[in-house]
């Protein structure tokens, strides 16, 4: 019993944590951007956008920047502005998880650079937006694992049963006469 209590509280708290990555360590691409004026724009990103957690693009300012803003925008009309912050030398923009509801593959989120009021640049990054399985599986998984551990213990306990009785029919000293 102790052993299915644990392997219950382990399922419950394993299935309620996330990692929303919002560093650029852990950022799967990296794209860097080369102005007229030689200022380069790194952006870091998560090249998969799984539905229903949200997704960031992470940014550095290059230097001497302080007035530029930059456009998101998908190829499916949803997108965001960013003002650069003269405070900041990294900044990053995040899309909510229920930006889509369907997988899209090669998706276009076209990136423009826009600094007195004319724009500098602008490029194209391409991601995939993935529907995860569903969560119903798990609890599948889960029930299933229940029911079978309930067999076995069920199994065990009848085993047990058996030769309780099979000890207390007819036998002298532990022994059983044969036929």
């Amino acid at each position: 019993m102790r052993i299915f209590s644990l392997l219950l509280v382990i399922l419950l708290l394993s299935s309620n944590v996330t990692a929303e990555c919002r560093e650029k360590e852990c950022m799967a691409k990296e794209y860097k951007y080369q102005e007229n004026d030689g200022s380069w724009h790194t952006f870091y990103y998560d090249n998969i956008f799984n539905i229903g957690t949200n997704w960031y693009i992470i940014f550095d300012y290059p230097f001497g920047k302080n007035d530029d803003t930059i456009s998101f925008e998908f190829s499916t009309g949803l997108g965001k502005v960013h003002v650069y912050d003269p405070d900041k030398e990294t900044d990053s923009v995040s899309f909510s998880g229920s930006s889509f509801t369907e997988e899209t593959f090669n998706l276009e989120l076209f990136v423009n650079i826009t600094g007195s009021d004319e724009i500098e640049g602008a490029f194209v990054l391409e991601i995939h937006v993935n529907k995860p399985s569903a969560e119903d599986m798990m609890y599948l998984w889960g029930g299933m694992t229940v029911f079978w551990i309930a067999i076995g213990a069920y199994t065990l306990f009848l085993s047990n049963r058996l030769r309780e009785l099979s000890n207390k029919s007819g036998l002298k000293d532990g022994k059983r006469k044969k036929n």
